[in-house]
């Protein structure tokens, strides 16, 4: 199964299909608006970063700018973001960003010509082809293909076919389905200890692993899904890594809590499989004993 999908570097008149690519940064002519991009009435997002010189780029550095934008919206961890390389080959520049990009808890898209792109390295998402032949249709082994240009199509944007298996900032909440009207939690102790010492050393036997339904689906269809933190008798900075199933990598986070604050609430993304809870260190004066507790909840 596959979705449509336009990409434009100006904002083109609606065409209503399920999928829209902008432009967020790099050299791009122009990166789309908050405002433009609300605009559009697609159910699914692919934000674009540009990079068709990576030899003369730092690929740490675009890869940082990509994932300050992806925080700044607040795109749910787990989707994708493209990086259109055009005809580039520069297998490093890939490798690089990839590894900032999966660090920070998304994946990326790598885009170009079908001649070119797949002569870099696979990055965590795939490759997204360009093969204009008009017709609509699906390279072997891409995650999406671009089938036709905006000059081909004499419209402002170009057609790609995207794969239902590449995940997407999805911007409607999954249906309500009867077993979300059927709330469901577990909860549990933080392990005392530190998983980060404060000399930044890691250990993990103060990790805390949990498994978990997917959020989203399943075999009994879950619904979202929420992880909540706290704590008393002090305060506490608890490392939460995300592993959704089906991606590479982790998604890393640091969160502060504090005994006199309100239980911490995030929102889980859907396909999430694991979970890794650890307390960081902030100096060498830190409780490693200080309670703290964790709670999991499946509802509409």
């Amino acid at each position: 199964m596959t979705r449509r999908m336009y990409d434009a570097s100006f904002p083109p008149p609606d065409p209503h299909l399920e999928v829209c690519g902008f432009y967020i940064g790099g050299d791009t002519p122009h990166a789309w608006t908050d405002a433009e991009i609300a605009a559009q009435s697609a159910r699914w997002r692919l934000p674009i970063y540009v990079c068709d010189n990576p030899g003369q780029r730092n690929a740490a550095a675009d890869a940082a700018q990509a994932v300050a934008w992806l925080r700044a919206h607040e795109v749910p961890a787990g989707c994708a973001v493209a990086l259109d390389y055009e005809t580039a080959i520069n297998s490093g520049y890939v490798l690089t960003f990839d590894q900032v990009v999966r660090a920070a808890g998304w994946t990326l898209l790598l885009y170009g010509s079908l001649s070119t792109v797949t002569q870099n390295v696979r990055p965590s998402a795939g490759y997204w082809t360009a093969s204009w032949t008009t017709a609509p249709h699906m390279d072997a082994d891409a995650a999406a293909t671009q089938y036709a240009s905006d000059i081909q199509l004499h419209t402002g944007y170009d057609l790609s076919l995207v794969a239902d298996s590449l995940v997407l900032w999805d911007t409607q909440d999954p249906p309500v389905t009867p077993e979300d009207a059927m709330p469901a939690f577990q909860t549990g102790e933080i392990k005392p200890g530190f998983h980060i010492d404060a000399n930044g050393v890691e250990h993990p036997d103060a990790t805390t692993q949990l498994v978990v339904p997917p959020a989203g689906g399943g075999a009994a269809g879950w619904g979202n899904a929420w992880l909540s933190l706290g704590c008393d008798f002090g305060a506490v900075t608890v490392r939460v890594a995300v592993k959704v199933t089906g991606t590479p990598g982790w998604g890393v986070s640091l969160h502060a809590i504090a005994a006199g604050d309100d239980r911490l609430s995030i929102p889980l993304p859907a396909g999430v499989g694991k979970i890794s809870l650890g307390r960081v260190a902030q100096s060498a004066s830190d409780d490693p004993a200080v309670p703290a507790a964790w709670l999991l909840e499946y509802a509409a």
